[in-house]
């Protein structure tokens, strides 16, 4: 090892308390690492405890930054640190490792109960079919599961807020239609398990748990259906959906409601197709479904409550 002169050794020291890095001493005083260690040993610097001691003074404020429900980008701009380094770092501190989604609930300081459809209820059942119909899911990391319905029926939203548990506000858009998204990736798994994809409108069929569940065909009514009187004062039940949906739903009525035997129609859109049942028919479906149930969309109930409930006999 050369012997360094006094004025490299003071250009040394300077260039330390200023907080530059062992490579970048080196490069602008043209001498090795060992020689600008034992220099700073002089003085009584031990460079390497003093980095040692950074080093976890660097990686508390990481463990508190993540706990305190930062994200790894945040953490990487604010302390200087690769994503890398951050991972390993919580790993050898066996701390949980939170996905999109859960980070996604930090960010925007929201709630969820993320369990509620692990039980197949009566009402997880109605809004799986709302969901089926008019909902969304990506399946991203954020995990996003997202319910847009008209700005008439924005209340229904409160309903199935209020049902997640969730502390996250109903929106409107910029048209006619208002929406309510959450993010979970347990729930999101729940409803791939069930058969939901992110281009459900066109490759969706009910799965085996759903399609006797005259709650879940009520939700895919208020959904993507209708229950009307027509002028001619005709009674009038229909319902839009896929292929295997429209055929599922006419094996439901025919053979747990007893209703006569009907054939899908095409409409416009890939993939897409209604059945529509007029009189009797439409009372027999519209009674078994919202008779009684548990939840349903308060414009559709009031119709079927003053249209479809006189003199019925099933």
């Amino acid at each position: 090892m050369k012997k360094i002169s006094l004025e490299k050794s003071e250009e040394i020291i300077r260039l330390y308390k200023e907080g530059k890095m062992l490579t970048e001493i080196c490069k602008l005083t043209s001498s090795s690492q060992p020689s600008v260690k034992k220099v700073l040993s002089n003085v009584g610097i031990d460079y390497n405890l003093e980095q040692e001691e950074k080093r976890k003074e660097c990686f508390e404020k990481v463990l508190s930054l993540y706990q305190e429900g930062k994200s790894q980008i945040f953490i990487e701009k604010e302390l200087n640190l690769t994503r890398k380094t951050i991972r390993e770092f919580l790993k050898s501190k066996d701390v949980e490792y939170r996905n999109l989604s859960n980070q996604a609930h930090i960010r925007y300081e929201t709630e969820i109960d993320h369990n509620v459809f692990d039980e197949l209820t009566c009402e997880a059942l109605y809004w799986i079919g709302m969901l089926y119909t008019d909902g969304h899911i990506e399946q991203n990391k954020e995990a996003s599961i997202e319910l847009t319905l008209h700005n008439n029926d924005i209340d229904h939203l409160e309903k199935f807020k209020a049902f997640l548990k969730s502390n996250r506000d109903v929106k409107k858009g910029k048209g006619d239609c208002s929406r309510m998204r959450v993010n979970s990736k347990k729930i999101r798994d729940r409803l791939v398990d069930l058969g939901f994809t992110h281009n459900k409108s066109v490759s969706i069929i009910p799965h085996d748990l759903l399609k006797q569940s005259k709650d879940f065909w009520r939700g895919c009514i208020d959904g993507d259906g209708g229950i009307y009187f027509t002028k001619d004062k005709m009674k009038h039940l229909m319902l839009c959906g896929t292929l295997e949906t429209i055929f599922e739903f006419i094996f439901f009525c025919s053979k747990i409601i007893q209703t006569d035997k009907k054939y899908p129609t095409q409409v416009s859109g890939k993939n897409f197709y209604r059945v529509s049942y007029y009189g009797e028919d439409a009372k027999k479906i519209a009674n078994y479904l919202y008779k009684d149930s548990c939840i349903s969309l308060d414009r559709k109930y009031q119709i079927y409550k003053t249209y479809f409930t006189n003199n019925l006999k099933l």
